[in-house]
């Protein structure tokens, strides 16, 4: 089989199917750790740069310095901590062999230049190191000490064309061999050459690991012949392997490497005097290279005699090249070699065109070069004896003097410099602040200005020739942006204030509705309001507090006064605060001292004589009641009876308010434990031992908290605790009397157990009751757990809790209104900081507000439900709160006092100008709930914007911060320039540990039997000690990487093992000792303050010993294997069949262990799915199994079924008693029978997750699941649902979700499935989170918030994390693995800057608008994650501004004119709502629309093709662009292109001519700012080795002065790639002109609206995944044929549905803007969209138009009719493509 068939065979049957994702690989994947990149790759960038004028068939320039800088700016760029190169062989073909041909000049040019690369690598700070062989054991030796977790490569994929040569097919195989090998080792693969450096972002397509590859038979073979035939085709490579710089050292001024390949070159090459002369011309060039100024190396393509061109390219060249490899390969080089193709051309041409040389050498090169080559002749004189080595200008001329040419270069044409004029603007905002560049930005040269072509020459100012157009959207009116964006009601107003369609009223065609159509659309609206109440009331009753008890609802009175009325004040909010606490629902009244008090008066004292009297009584009360208990209890024939009585009895939580009676139960309950310990026949057993010590230490260290202990009590407690072993600790000692002297002097209510002898001298009465080790290791090993964990924790009447020290920080911050950002994990207790502030609001007046930032909708509809529960609050106008997502709205949100929201909304709200001047001075604070959002790929600048846009203090909240004090010292700096104080408020510890653990599983698991039985025996969790990780040979652990007490002991133990054979470790560690260590806690139990205090130190120590050369072998990986036992059952990964099967194992060992419920994490929607069905199918199998076997159930199924035949019966004789009337008193009493109530379809409790213990009722069941049936929620989610499993994610159903929330914290359902989107502060308190399989989703930061979920503070001790299916090498990476840190956007976008001349505008400048602008544009630094300053900042406002006003979207004053709609509506799209926009205005819609009429089918599709281009890409991996692939990989009878079409050349042509415009534009700012700012300063500092190239010369001969001459000159390029002869103005793309910028410019393409992607000009081809979908409608040929994940088809719909939606809006907007008829705005009624929703098109009749609306039903005046034509098309596309949608998940 022939290479290019293997190749077909292979993409076809594997590699084609691996379906990568398009990631962020530091935020969605990984956190600090190694990432591999292969040398080669990172040659083949370099080398494959289109401007590099290197390895290029028709140049034989060789510009080195050019591709130096391409890898140290590549490598610099990468945002990781931990990179390392990898040189494997079979990698170097797709090198060499990857270029534009295969001759053998390109390869041998990029040999040499790979080798050099190779060698300046090594010098880098990035560790290089090079492998013999792919697979080798030297390979697998590094992958498994240093755990890489994914390496960059490339594929060739973009090569592997159909007419490319058998060399190059055969590169291709070796490096599709390279990823199997890199996969099926367990090490991702991520293609550097799709990657793209965002910032502080990595986003490309990431290859999954796959350990089972290798168990694929007919794959291996398919691989080993793929090798074989390339091996056959390709020639051997010379592998002359060098690790590192020479150590011999160099001779007489010359490289070794150099001296040997010149001898190699002339023992190769017989003599010949031209030959020879060119040989000595190229080393004089690299003689003469350190002497010339980088500026000077910036030379145009050199023109050479033909007959010379050819032989140095065909014959010299690669021969030169090769000796020169050869040497390099073999000696390394001590300094970085340096060859400049063009430089020696240049000298090559003096000689050829000057015969007779009028100057000798020093003339010609100056006297400094003539000392090296003086040097370099000296090192060289046997060949300089043999006459074949010379230097003599004469020589060299004569020699040469053949190829004279005809045609002499001459110096760059003269082009006069004409300035790049800024169009006009006037805005007395923005012209303050561009005062500092206001002259700069004037006027910006531009060289290709005064020769630009005719279509171009209009770019100066294209307003007079577009509004002179027709049938184009060119309307230039002022845009007022007072409506919703989702349609055409004003924004202030309310809906009873609008005006209504009333009956009669008609407007040409329209059909307005009637008032019967009204009235029924109010109530239905009115019923949905209240079932929509009562959904969040029923969501807000399974609320809990921090202590797990329900919310009570705070009543706060109005205040009757406005934020006006505040800040009219003197005293600011923080001053009153200072001076009166804030009230609270329930706050602890603090106990003053007796002499503080005041004297009462009489009636005072009545009241407080009543008060003593209802408590005694109260007291009477409980302790006739106790002694009921007592008496009952005392009755039970056994101990355990008497104990489950007890646990009832503590359960009553309104009893055991009374402080009295919970001492008395405590005592009881020791003395119970006391007595079962004695009786107990393994009592002398450690264990046993040391729960019964641990019961009875929890129960006396409450009673001791509690402190009403009569003397008594506290007598019986002191004896226990010494005879069990604690005689000196402070709960002891007697207790100050709180509970006054009728409690304190009481006897005990019970008879004690007697426990020791009266007289303490006698032996031990039970030798027993004592604690099975010295106290100090019993309370590390056993006690753990219930330590106390407050931190400084003191009474506030702030709060109803007492805080720790951190908390009462805060709320003194938010008391003083100072911006805060609290960083605490999860479960530490930071949710309570909103709610404060919220009640701070509430109080202060009635109209100021709180705006609740969340990242999600289901955490927006938690925290309204909580709200709803919290507060109440009786106001004039408006409500308590509101809520406002992109897709929900409930209650006005700019008429409420607490507004929950997304991010996206409230940044179009703070924007929106009709609201800055009423509803912006309102706002008292913004909280940013997950404010770590803010590094996310997508959505993340939304946060960026609130941060800057925010004219109120903010509180950010988070539990998942890499880097909080980098983070914080931008945040402050925002802050301060809004005139806000302050503070980041950081706690680090959790309140409750997290226990994990692994489970083992059979490879044939057994069958399920119920819950009741033994789970298997071999499927039981394996604990992970945290410190098991050091197995992975990490020596830098996180920071949350936290031990429990007893980890403390045991790696205590480990490490003392490990410090046996060394003194000095064992006198270090001997301080350690636990009962060393805790001396200072001698006399009370140890806290968790304590702990933490040991583990620091065990951790430091340990840390010192991992310093050590051999540490690895000699500490870390003994202790590691001391902490890992049974690890090594979950070493490899299972195969998915064997993780579904052992499930339901897993959960009933977990049940069994009283660790549900449970929250199962996996990333994949369908694989949640099922997993839920298969758990119940098991369970229904197990049921049905059981119940045909069980005796017991069949009769009495069969006594049930004899009941209901007898219904008939029982039904007549209910009849005729009816009929007879008895007298009252014989009125017979029903009873009820099981019979009533029995339901054979019902779930068995032995086969179902569901609570029993729950106060959801059977009836509330059945009404839930059918409101479920009729909303459409699946069958299978019904009938899990009834045995306590749920899937949770953002496909299902909402009714579905909001009900499963409630269901579990009301102890229903115990297992829910999902995936990351209950990670996110959701209310669903567990005590287990199990992930469920290895995902590349589950990264550090997803692991942290999944596993958070699990041991919340109040409710749990202890929370649990189970991982299952995932390899222990793994888990280990992910324990350890760090939250990367957060990185930002370049916030300020072309789109954003438009928006802000449109806030100015609207708003009148408003004082709002005028100081957020004002702070936003004097910070030092913009953007979070960006090195921009502010004068840059400027320069590309300036500039954006200039690009809209020549676009039409702005006017001269910065008004927003009539297209700002369609842009400002679709700003998360940018810069694809600025290519529709010149779609729009170049009439290319117009033309594929004009046939809508005729042929409306075609003009659907061809518009779904290019939205699609514009709001729906999605890459495919180069693997499908090539030619003839998709023939290749296409499924047999696929409905599905998937290859979107390319743009249509009408299109194509209107875009390209609208990115010149964009690249004019900005290439005039980048000019700008350069010349402006970085003239001064040279750029010739390489960007990672530093490395300095001088910047002018000392050499003052001839050739100096002619290379000066002819050097092309640049302002904003880099010099380096200026080596290459690119200029400023021969950039032709806008990725070019960012990507080449030269030092101090910071060009973010992602700023700039540059249209290259959309233009295909990196060859990248798009799914046509809509299209497809909107031709076919078939969801499976998506997920078979386009690669779409099943779980991301709903979201990828959805999200091009609200593009055609906001699409339609615009056009509206538009068109009534250009109809100029205000009484437009009334049509488009939230009744009339209800309306349309219920009956259909009720608006479309026959008499109007296809595509026509209840808005627009005819075409309004004013509009054109090439306008209204696409309106219409928008609107039909826009019905079908929903229609098919709605199809989909209905």
């Amino acid at each position: 089989m022939e290479a290019r068939e293997l190749l077909d065979q292979l993409d076809a049957s594997w590699y084609s199917k691996l379906n990568p994702r398009w990631m962020d690989l530091l935020g969605d994947y990984v956190g600090k750790e190694l990432f591999l990149i292969d040398g080669d790759a990172i040659c083949q960038q370099a080398l494959n740069d289109p401007l590099l004028a290197l390895g290029k068939s028709q140049d034989c320039s060789f510009q080195l310095l050019h591709a130096v800088w391409s890898v140290e700016k590549l490598v610099s760029e990468a945002p990781v901590s931990d990179l390392h190169a990898v040189y494997l062989p079979g990698n170097e073909y797709l090198t060499l062999y990857g270029g534009d041909d295969t001759s053998p000049f390109v390869v041998s040019s990029r040999r040499l230049a790979r080798t050099i690369l190779k060698t300046h690598l090594m010098r880098l700070y990035i560790p290089v190191t090079t492998f013999d062989a792919p697979a080798g054991d030297e390979w697998a030796n590094f992958a498994s000490s240093k755990k890489p977790m994914c390496i960059f490569c490339n594929d060739g994929s973009q090569f592997a064309t159909v007419d490319c040569n058998s060399f190059t097919i055969s590169a291709v195989l070796l490096q599709r061999r390279f990823i199997f090998n890199m996969l099926s080792n367990g090490v991702a693969v991520v293609s550097l050459e799709a990657a793209e450096f965002r910032g502080s972002k990595i986003i490309s397509f990431v290859y999954e690991q796959n350990l089972l590859l290798k168990t694929r038979k007919n794959l291996m073979q398919l691989i080993i012949a793929c090798r074989k035939e390339a091996m056959s085709i390709l020639p051997e490579p010379e592998h002359s392997r060098s690790d590192g710089p020479p150590k011999v050292p160099a001779s007489h001024g010359i490289d070794i490497w150099a001296q040997t390949t010149v001898d190699d070159y002339f023992q190769a090459n017989p003599t010949d005097t031209a030959n020879d002369a060119l040989f000595a011309v190229f080393l004089l060039h690299l003689i003469f290279l350190p002497y010339i100024p980088i500026g000077d190396r910036s030379q145009k393509p050199v023109a050479l005699h033909p007959e010379l061109e050819s032989q140095l390219r065909d014959h010299i060249m690669p021969k030169l090249f090769d000796a020169f490899n050869r040497g390099l390969e073999k000696h390394g080089a001590q300094r970085r070699p340096d060859v400049d193709g063009r430089i020696f051309l240049n000298l090559l041409s003096v000689f050829t065109n000057h015969p007779v040389p009028d100057e000798d050498l020093v003339g010609l090169l100056g006297r400094g070069p003539i000392d090296a080559v003086e040097s370099v002749k000296a090192a060289l004189q046997q060949h300089v004896e043999t006459g074949r080595l010379s230097f003599s200008p004469a020589v060299l001329s004569g020699a040469l003097g053949r190829w004279q040419h005809e045609k002499v270069d001459s110096l760059p044409p003269h082009i006069e410099d004409v300035p790049f004029r800024l169009l006009p603007f006037y805005n007395e905002v923005f012209d303050e602040c561009l005062k500092p560049i206001h002259f700069a930005s004037e006027v910006a040269p531009s060289e290709t200005t005064a020769t630009s072509s005719p279509s171009r020459s209009s770019f100066v100012d294209d307003s007079e020739n577009l509004s002179q157009r027709t049938g184009w959207f060119t309307n230039t009116t002022t845009f007022t942006d007072d409506q919703h964006w989702h349609n055409t009601r004003k924004i202030t107003t309310g809906f009873q204030e609008k005006r209504l369609v009333l009956y009669g009223e008609k407007r040409g065609g329209d059909q307005p509705l009637t008032k019967e159509q009204l009235a029924w659309l109010r109530k239905k609206k009115e019923k949905s309001h209240q079932r929509l109440m009562r959904d969040i009331h029923r969501h807000a009753t399974t609320l809990t507090g921090a202590k797990g008890a329900p919310l009570r609802r705070l009543v706060i009175p109005s205040t009757k006064q406005s934020i006006k009325d505040l800040v009219t004040q003197k005293e600011s909010p923080a001053q009153r605060a200072s001076k009166s606490p804030t009230p609270q629902a329930n706050p602890k009244p603090r106990k003053e001292p007796k002499s503080q008090q005041p004297k009462l008066n009489s009636a005072e004292k009545l009241r407080q004589r009543i008060k003593e009297e209802k408590a005694v009584k109260t007291l009477s009360e409980s302790e006739l009641w106790w002694k009921q208990q007592l008496a009952g209890m005392e009755k039970l024939p056994t101990l355990e009876r008497k104990a489950e009585h007890l646990s009832r009895v503590q359960r009553n939580v309104k009893r055991m308010e009374d402080s009295w009676l919970r001492t008395e139960t405590l005592l009881y309950q020791v003395h119970l434990d006391v007595s079962r310990w004695i009786a107990d026949g393994a009592r002398e057993e450690p264990q046993v031992q040391a729960r019964y010590c641990v019961d009875i230490l929890r129960a006396t260290t409450e009673i001791h908290n509690i402190g009403v202990a009569s003397d008594a009590a506290q007598s019986f407690v002191r004896s226990l605790l010494e005879t069990i072993g604690f005689s000196d600790l402070d709960i002891c000692k007697p207790s100050s009397p709180t509970g006054g002297p009728e409690t304190t002097k009481k006897s005990l209510t019970f008879q004690p157990v007697r426990f020791a002898h009266r007289d303490r001298s006698k032996s031990a009465l039970y030798p027993f009751l004592t604690l099975p080790s010295h106290p100090i290791r019993f309370q590390l090993e056993h006690y753990g757990v219930y330590m106390d964990r407050s931190m400084d924790g003191e009474f506030d009447a702030r709060v109803s809790f007492v805080p720790d020290a951190w908390q009462r920080n805060v709320l003194d911050r938010l008391d003083k209104r100072e911006s805060v950002l609290v960083v605490a994990p999860t479960s530490a207790g930071k949710t309570f900081v909103s709610y404060y502030a919220m009640e701070q609001v509430l109080r202060e007046a009635d109209d100021g507000v709180l705006v609740y930032v969340a990242p999600t909708k289901p955490l927006v509809n938690q925290i309204v439900a909580e709200i709803s529960a919290r507060y109440e609050k009786s106001l004039k106008s408006g409500t308590v709160w509101a809520a406002h997502t992109r897709d929900w709205r409930v209650h006005e949100p700019h008429k409420c006092q607490i507004l929950v929201t997304v991010p996206e909304m409230l940044a179009i709200m703070l924007l929106s100008p009709a609201l800055a001047a009423q509803w912006v001075p309102r706002l008292r604070w913004i909280v940013l709930d997950e404010i770590h959002s803010i590094g996310q790929q997508e959505g993340g600048a939304v946060w960026e914007q609130l941060i800057l846009f925010s004219p109120c203090p903010i509180i950010g909240l988070s539990a998942t911060i890499g880097n909080p004090e980098e983070f914080s010292r931008w945040l402050e700096s925002v802050q301060e320039q809004h005139g806000f104080n302050y503070a980041l408020i950081q706690h680090k510890h959790r309140y409750s540990h997290l226990r994990k653990f692994t489970y083992t599983m059979r490879r044939e698991p057994i069958e399920f039997k119920g819950l009741s039985s033994e789970p298997p025996s071999d499927v039981k969790p394996i604990y992970i000690h945290p410190m098991s990780v050091l197995l992975s040979g990490t020596r830098i652990l996180p920071e949350d990487l936290a031990l429990e007490s007893g980890d403390c002991l045991t790696l205590f133990q480990a490490m003392w093992n490990v410090a046996d054979k060394s003194p000095e470790k064992r006198d270090q560690l001997a301080k350690l000792d636990p009962q060393t260590f805790f001396t200072r806690s001698r006399g009370r139990l140890l806290n968790q303050r304590d702990v933490l205090d040991y583990e620091a130190e065990l951790k430091s120590l340990l840390a010192d010993w991992a310093k050590e050369a051999e540490a690895y072998l000699q500490v870390l990986r003994p202790i590691g294997e001391a902490l890992s036992q049974g690890h090594e059952l979950c070493e490899t990964m299972p195969t998915q069949r064997s993780m579904y099967l052992n499930l339901i194992h897993v959960l009933h060992d977990l049940q069994r262990r009283n660790n549900l419920p449970a929250i199962l994490f996996n990333f994949d929607r369908h694989d949640c799915e099922t997993m839920a069905i298969r758990l119940k199918e098991e369970m229904k199998t197990a049921e049905n199994k059981w119940k045909e076997l069980s005796p017991q159930w069949q009769a009495k199924l069969a006594k049930w079924e004899a009941w209901a035949a007898a219904a008939k019966q029982r039904q007549r004789v209910s009849e005729r008693a009816k009929k007879t009337k008895p007298q009252e008193d014989e009125i017979p009493m029903e009873t009820g029978s099981w019979e009533d109530t029995f339901d054979p379809e019902e779930p068995l409790p032995e086969f179902s997750f569901a609570g029993p213990w729950t106060s959801y009722s059977k009836a509330e069941l059945e009404e839930d699941i059918n409101t479920l049936k009729w909303a459409g929620v699946q069958p299978w989610a019904i009938e899990a649902l009834k045995v306590g499993i749920a899937v949770h994610h953002a496909g299902m159903n909402f009714k579905y979700r909001t009900l499963i929330e409630s269901l579990f914290r009301v102890g229903f359902v115990r297992v829910v499935i999902a995936t990351g989107t209950l990670a996110l502060g959701i209310n669903m308190p567990v005590k287990t989170s199990i992930f469920v399989g290895d995902s590349v989703y589950l990264t550090a930061l997803t692991y942290r918030q999944c596993a958070g979920r699990a041991g919340r503070r109040g409710m749990d001790l202890l929370g649990n994390v189970v991982f299952y299916g995932i390899p222990m090498e793994r888990i280990h990476r992910i324990i350890t693995s760090k939250v990367p840190p957060l990185t930002g956007n370049m916030p300020l976008t072309t789109t954003l800057s438009l928006r802000l001349c449109n806030l100015l505008h609207g708003s009148q400048h408003a004082s709002t608008a005028v100081n957020a602008i004002n702070s936003v544009l004097r910070l030092p630094q913009l953007s979070l994650a960006s090195e921009i300053g502010r004068d840059e900042v400027l320069h590309h406002l300036r500039f954006s501004i200039d690009y809209l006003r020549r676009t039409n979207l702005l006017g001269v004053k910065g008004e927003p004119l009539i297209m700002f709609p369609l842009v400002a509506h679709l700003y998360h799209t940018e810069p694809s709502n600025l290519a529709l926009v010149a779609l729009l205005q170049g009439g290319v819609l117009h033309r594929v629309c004009d046939l809508i009429d005729l042929n409306p089918i075609d003009t659907k599709r061809s518009l779904v093709a290019v939205f699609s281009h514009l709001f729906a890409r999605r890459l495919l991996p180069r693997l499908y662009s090539g030619e003839g692939a998709l023939k290749r990989l296409r499924p047999a009878k696929s409905p599905s292109r998937i290859i979107l079409p390319p743009l249509s050349p009408d299109a194509y042509r209107t875009l390209s001519e609208h990115n010149d415009q964009i690249l004019e534009t900005f290439r005039g700012y980048a000019r700008s700012y350069a010349t402006q700012y970085l003239s001064e300063y040279s750029d010739n500092i390489l960007p990672l080795s530093k490395e300095a190239l001088p910047t002018s010369t000392s050499a003052q001969g001839s050739f100096v002065e002619t290379l000066s001459r002819k050097a092309v000159r640049v302002d904003a390029t880099s010099s380096f790639v200026a080596n290459s002869g690119v200029t400023d103005s021969s950039l032709k793309t806008v990725t070019d002109l960012a990507r080449t910028a030269r030092a101090g410019l910071h060009l973010d393409k992602n700023a700039i609206p540059g249209l290259d992607e959309l233009l295909a000009l990196d060859g990248r081809v798009v799914n046509g995944y809509i299209l497809d979908y909107f031709t076919h409608g078939q969801v499976g040929a998506l997920i078979e044929a386009n690669w779409v994940r099943r779980s991301d088809i709903w979201f990828a719909l959805q999200e091009f549905s609200l593009a055609l939606a906001t699409l339609q809006t615009g056009l509206e907007h538009y068109m009534k803007a250009a109809a100029a008829d205000p009484s437009l705005e009334s049509e488009s009624s939230d009744e009339e969209d209800d309306w349309r929703d219920e009956s259909g098109n009720s608006a479309e009749t026959e008499e109007l138009e296809p595509g026509a609306t209840v808005t627009f039903p005819v075409k309004p005046a004013g509009v054109t009719e090439g306008d209204w034509k696409v309106y219409r098309a928008i609107v039909l596309t826009k019905r079908e493509f929903d229609e098919k949608f709605k199809a989909m998940w209905a």
